[in-house]
């Protein structure tokens, strides 16, 4: 795994993004989603000149993100992050499929103890936690990696356009009360679009090979 390469896109992907994550986020937000997740892959991409495995990058990277983008996302994503990586073992230096799903549940169940939101409150976790069984269920299955990708895609998409009828329970936006239905989480939108990135990253390597 190329971590300079994969944090090299991510910055690209989060500068053609992050105008519609910021507009996602306005309509019942501070409106900043966009910056945060640009600022976030800039500390990944900064931090991956100088690890050596993908453990050293989650937690060096984490810590960077919580200086680089300390708002209420960034700190959620930085501390899921750290806490992935600490779920990799010291010496562990190839990654199987298993351990994906170790370091995706790391990052849930993180987000979930320090935001302090659940399934169904109309936040990231609402695109994240269905795109999570997804892909372990796929793995289980033995699915070719390609597959399971597509389908946690599509599973995290309708996932994420499901939270537009959702109303908000937690954070700014649960000020709104039902008039934060009618709008997609920009969280849940963020989720779906990283694996979306992830996926045709995948199949770039493939036809590469």
């Amino acid at each position: 795994m190329n971590i300079n390469k994969i944090s090299t896109l991510m910055v690209k992907f989060t500068e053609e993004n992050k105008d519609k994550w910021n507009e996602l986020d306005g309509a019942q937000g501070d409106g900043d989603l966009g910056v945060t997740m640009h600022l976030a892959a800039q500390a990944l991409a900064e931090s991956a000149e100088r690890c050596n495995s993908v453990k050293e990058w989650l937690e060096v990277g984490g810590k960077q993100i919580r200086k680089a983008a300390p708002s209420t996302m960034g700190i959620l994503i930085a501390s899921a992050l750290i806490s992935a990586g600490r779920s990799i073992k010291d010496q562990q230096k190839e990654l199987n499929l298993e351990d994906w799903i170790t370091i995706q549940e790391n990052m849930a169940a993180e987000i979930q103890q320090r935001g302090g939101a659940k399934l169904g409150d109309k936040t990231i976790l609402d695109s994240f936690i269905p795109a999570l069984h997804a892909f372990s269920d796929g793995v289980k299955r033995g699915d070719d990696l390609s597959q399971i990708l597509n389908e946690t895609t599509v599973i995290a998409k309708n996932s994420a356009e499901g939270t537009s009828s959702m109303i908000s329970k937690i954070g700014r936006s649960s000020w709104l009360g039902k008039r934060s239905q009618g709008n997609i989480d920009g969280g849940a939108w963020v989720c779906y679009q990283i694996y979306d990135f992830i996926s045709k990253i995948n199949q770039d390597l493939k036809q590469n090979c």
